[in-house]
């Protein structure tokens, strides 16, 4: 039971990867990239959507790491596009999966105790 439920949180992660991936990619690609102000406002909104979705898993009981993987997703593909045209060797991936884990980490937590709170009330 355990593994088909990881496994359905590495899949909607790997979905959210591609989706952010792709879309940010596709943007820079056909010279569509929006305003600073306005990538700053999509990032703080994905950011909170990501969270909203880790506060309503954590408050039907999914764990702290079922929430990290899914969280991972989007800020792995989120920091790869932000790293890979300024990178160049090892560092090029080294640095989005450090930054995307920590970035995911830190929403995943908020998120997790926010949604543990709700559960106890």
């Amino acid at each position: 039971m355990i593994l088909n439920k990881r496994t359905s949180e590495i899949l909607a992660a790997t979905a959210a990867f591609l989706f952010v991936f792709a879309t940010l990619t596709g943007l820079r690609v056909w010279d569509l990239e929006p305003s600073t102000s306005v990538q700053s406002a999509i990032v703080w909104v994905g950011a909170l959507l990501i969270t909203a979705i880790v506060v309503f898993r954590a408050f039907q009981g999914a764990d702290l790491v079922g929430n990290w993987i899914l969280a991972f997703g989007p800020c792995f593909g989120f920091t790869l596009n932000l790293f890979i045209p300024i990178m160049a060797g090892p560092g090029a991936f080294i640095f989005p999966v450090g930054s995307g884990a920590i970035m995911s980490g830190v929403i995943t937590v908020v998120g997790y105790l926010i949604g543990r709170g709700f559960s106890e009330v």
